[in-house]
């Protein structure tokens, strides 16, 4: 199957701790593209500590696409950013320090494997509060979340999207992490699976197995929401279902 969606990946490269040369990046959109993924979301990590760290983006993220764009006509490109949570992530947007998806109100917003899990739902809550959908990223990553799977649900029930990491719900990350994931799976609470791809040694960005070991254990639907349509209207790529 063709048309997966990738909301989540540090292919973009020589802006972070991901891709690192022009050859890395695009061994990596070669592998994704030959899985089926046909839409890519650059999310370079912003760090309001770091700032200097992510310039350039856009113009990397010009050339690139460009380049990549000649190679494979339907490829859709664009560019967001995963951003560590801090207080004052609306007035990093606003005065363009930091991206949002392709430019929507949908902000990826990661947080420290030791933080509290009632501190990680707060702040997503003060994010949504202040107009923007925050989509929580590999959430699997969270200890407090592993422990207690139900911080994971409150913010589903919630409707505040939960991305997972598509190695963790595979089981490449551990079989406790892929226990939670499952979970969330069976509940329906994740809404987005994405490779969060850093480096071209690792299979991460190919989301086809994925995908189908998804379908084999969530049924198809659901695979094709979690893969393709989910995260393109994240991406406002397609209206709202």
């Amino acid at each position: 199957m063709n048309g997966f969606c990738d909301l989540h990946c540090h292919i973009l490269y020589g802006v972070d701790d991901g891709a690192q040369t022009i050859d890395d990046a695009r061994a990596l959109i070669d592998g994704a593209y030959s899985s089926g993924t046909r839409t890519v979301c650059f999310t370079p990590h912003y760090n309001p500590l770091r700032e200097l760290e992510s310039a350039g983006a856009e113009e990397t993220f010009r050339s690139f696409s460009a380049e990549m764009k000649a190679k494979y006509p339907d490829l859709t490109l664009c560019l967001g950013a995963e951003i560590l949570y801090h207080q004052r992530i609306a007035d990093s947007i606003s005065r363009g320090a930091c991206r949002t998806l392709n430019g929507t109100r949908f902000v990826l917003i990661e947080f420290l494997p030791d933080d509290d899990g009632d501190y990680i739902v707060q702040s997503v809550e003060s994010v949504a509060a202040r107009g923007y959908t925050p989509i929580l990223a590999h959430a699997e990553r969270d200890h407090d979340f592993l422990s207690r799977p139900g911080y994971a649900l409150s913010l589903a029930e919630q409707e505040i999207p939960i991305q997972l990491n598509v190695r963790s719900v595979i089981g490449g990350n551990g079989k406790k992490v892929k226990k939670f994931c499952h979970l969330l799976l069976k509940e329906g609470a994740a809404a987005v699976i994405a490779s969060d791809a850093h480096d071209p040694e690792y299979a991460d960005a190919r989301l086809g197995e994925g995908f189908r070991y998804v379908s084999s254990k969530f049924g198809s639907e659901y695979a094709r929401s979690l893969f393709c349509a989910t995260p393109r209207t994240f991406l406002g790529l397609e209206p709202k279902g």
